[in-house]
């Protein structure tokens, strides 16, 4: 028999779901990339439980899409990253080089060790500029940056349109001062 707190748990993450799913679901498909055969509803099924353990665990969501949208971007990382893993194991060493060569495609530039540190760096820096940021800018900038407009961030947020597009806005000119500042300067 199922207790109080269990019962009251199950309302509200139907509930959040039944508000948010949408949101879960637009998020993962924005993030996950379309050429690694995931399957967004394992992503989304994952996110889902990430989602109940934290209202099993009484953790007080008081920003549920914000929550739901982390949760959703993690769980599609975490995806990637372990199917990146398993394609790893899968070439594995082999004592015939000839045979490994063969199968490897050619080098491109765009993944030599240089160019990967320096993306790397850039990342580090956007992600620090990011951080920087006011944190509704930060919120409205991220969601930009997936792809989101100003009337669908409003929407998620429950801002109105021209916040959303007054945050988006002034959050990118923020992030693109720090940028130039820490030496980022882009075309």
């Amino acid at each position: 028999m199922r207790d109080g707190p269990q019962i009251m748990a199950e309302a509200r993450f139907e509930e959040i779901i039944r508000e948010y799913g949408k949101l879960l679901r637009h998020a993962i498909a924005q993030t996950c990339p379309t050429d690694m055969g995931i399957q967004i509803s394992d992503i989304e099924q994952e996110a889902c439980l990430r989602l109940w353990r934290a209202i099993q665990g009484e953790r007080n969501l008081t920003n549920p899409a914000s929550y739901i949208y982390r949760v959703a971007v993690t769980a599609t990382i975490d995806a990637v990253r372990r199917v990146i893993a398993r394609h790893e194991e899968q070439l594995g060493p082999t004592s015939d080089d000839d045979a490994l060569t063969e199968r490897l495609p050619a080098a491109d530039t765009d993944q030599s060790p240089d160019r990967v540190a320096e993306r790397q760096q850039i990342a580090a820096i956007v992600d620090g500029a990011l951080e920087r940021l006011a944190k509704n800018r930060r919120i409205a900038v991220e969601m930009y940056l997936q792809g989101m407009g100003s009337r669908e961030i409003a929407d998620l947020m429950g801002w109105s349109e021209p916040k959303a597009r007054n945050l988006v806005y002034r959050g990118m000119n923020d992030l693109r001062k720090d940028l130039r500042a820490n030496g980022v300067d882009y075309d």
